[in-house]
């Protein structure tokens, strides 16, 4: 069985069209909410400012600024990430479960096994996020390499956190290029829908006058893109595990 991007993406709009109601329900409550209430709710992330010409005088501010950020928003955010994760682990129970449990059944299991979960998930953003910190394409392919370490927890609930990132990174070496070809493509699509949205608001709330109904609906606009991207991602993860666990390994 080929994992190629264009099989990944055929299986995961596949799954879609089957099952639209339950996915759309379960995205609707855990990705969009959280989303547009941090998009409504919060300031953005303080960045450098580039008019301070000193360099230590311009990180003290940025640090400064970062700290009142986190005072202010830090819980909150948090919160809401874990939200989203928990949403992640809920469809990894729901289609990869070997029970194949009831929708209240699997958001309890993935409440119980969800410690393991987020200690995978963090893990994996640590080489994942300062690889696209550093340069764009190896911080992706990094993230294809991880990818399947959620369904791994949820597919074989005897394994411990750390045993599914070094799994994920086993299973994924046969068929990289799909993989990345899948996590560049979800990039790429959320990136030139949501920015348009997201360039709206700031206007809005900016130069356009501070439109409040304006900038709430760019922003829903904006949470629905983000909640389609997280719902492809978690999709294309479980295809892919679901076929690369019927290879046989090498």
């Amino acid at each position: 069985m080929r994992l190629t991007l264009a099989a990944l993406l055929s299986d995961a709009w596949a799954m879609f069209r089957r099952d639209a109601d339950l996915l759309l329900r379960i995205a609707g409550l855990f990705f969009f909410v959280p989303t547009y209430a941090l998009l409504l709710l919060t300031a953005p992330l303080p960045m450098p400012d580039d008019t301070i010409v000193d360099t230590q005088a311009r990180a003290q501010a940025w640090m400064t600024a970062l700290d009142g950020w986190v005072g202010d928003y830090g819980l909150g955010s948090v919160g809401a990430y874990a939200i989203t994760y928990l949403g992640l682990a809920v469809l990894f129970c729901l289609f990869l479960d070997a029970e194949r449990p009831t929708l209240g059944v699997a958001i309890q299991r993935a409440a119980r096994r969800f410690p393991r979960f987020i200690l995978a998930m963090v893990v994996v953003s640590i080489p994942a996020g300062a690889g696209m910190y550093v340069l764009l394409l190896p911080g992706l392919w990094l993230m294809s390499r991880f990818m399947l370490a959620g369904p791994v927890l949820f597919a074989e609930p005897q394994t411990g956190a750390m045993q599914a990132v070094g799994a994920s990174w086993r299973m994924t070496r046969r068929g990289q290029l799909g993989l990345l070809g899948a996590i560049v493509t979800i990039y790429l699509a959320a990136i030139l829908a949501g920015q348009p949205f997201m360039l709206l608001s700031h206007y809005l709330g900016g130069e356009g006058g501070g439109n409040p109904l304006g900038i709430a609906i760019a922003d829903a606009c904006a949470a629905g893109v983000a909640m389609l991207t997280q719902l492809a991602g978690g999709l294309v993860a479980i295809v892919a595990y679901r076929r690369l666990s019927a290879i046989p390994a090498a």
